[in-house]
Parts: C-alpha cells; structure tokens; sequence
C-alpha cells in the first residue's frame, strides 16, 4: 500500500514543478499613458506624408522647424500636463527656458489634444500614428495656402 502513496507524491511533485514553470507570462504591454509619460521626447525627424500611413513622401521645406526648434524637449505627466523645454537653443532669448502645457488623450489613447502649442505648433488634436517604449509619431493635417497637407512629426527618447 505504501507503494502506490510514494508513487503519487512522487508524480504530484513532478507535476508541480512543471505547472509552475510552463505558466503563461502575465505581463501586459505597457499602456500609453506609460510610454508617452515615462521620458523626455526629442526630435527625430518630420516631412510630408502622401497618406495617413506615417510614410514620409518628402522633406519639410527648409526653415519649417528651425534648428532651435530641433533641440526642444517635451515633457508629458499622467496627470494631464507636460512642459516644452527650449533645449540648448532657445529661439527668442527673452523666452522662458521651460513652457507648461495641458494636454490629453481620446477615449482611445489614439491622439493627443492641446490648446496650447506643442512641438513646431502642433496644437489641437494630433494623431498618433505609433507609440512604442523608444518613438513617438505625430500625425496631423494642416493647411498651407488652402491646400491640406499631412505633417508627420517623428520624436524619440
């Protein structure tokens, strides 16, 4: 009788330890929120789209973002605001190094909206086209001389 016992602890340890070590990963991805709070956002590079795909169909026009522009850091907090700082290049010397901002995601977490000025002047609602935990895309149309025209807007950390 004691045979079959010794045989039954033996299989149900076996069986644990394998249960224990085949189970599934919980770990969710990170939330937006998450990505887009968790570090500073810096220019990567922008141009004109030819759709909504996030592919760059050409260079933006020389002067577009100026050099001081490039070198701005933005900043976003969970609890709706974010600062832009001028980076090491300031465009206007008499400007505050570091600007607040209020901000907010859609229902979606898919755009973000600002009635105050982000990077180049984005402000409004701006799509994000793609949040990752190392690039930040921006989508929005704009209109130049009664004609729209996609901007997209790349950012890393």
């Amino acid at each position: 009788m004691k045979a079959p016992f010794i045989y039954l602890l033996g299989f149900l340890s076996a069986y644990s330890i394998l249960a224990g070590s085949c189970k599934k990963n919980s770990t969710s991805p990170p939330s937006n929120m998450t990505l887009i709070t968790q570090s500073a956002w810096k220019y990567d590079t922008a141009g004109v789209g030819s759709d909504n795909s996030g592919t760059i169909a050409f260079a933006l026009p020389q002067g577009t973002i100026k050099d001081c522009e490039r070198d701005n850091i933005l900043n976003f907090k969970s609890d709706g605001t974010g600062s832009q700082d001028e980076g090491p290049t300031k465009c206007d010397s008499a400007s505050p190094q570091t600007v607040p901002f209020t901000w907010s995601f859609n229902a979606n977490q898919t755009a973000i909206t600002s009635s105050d000025s982000l990077f180049s002047s984005f402000s409004g609602s701006i799509t994000i086209t793609s949040l990752t935990q190392t690039q930040l895309h921006l989508m929005k149309t704009v209109t130049v001389q009664s004609i729209p025209v996609i901007v997209d807007i790349y950012l890393k950390h």
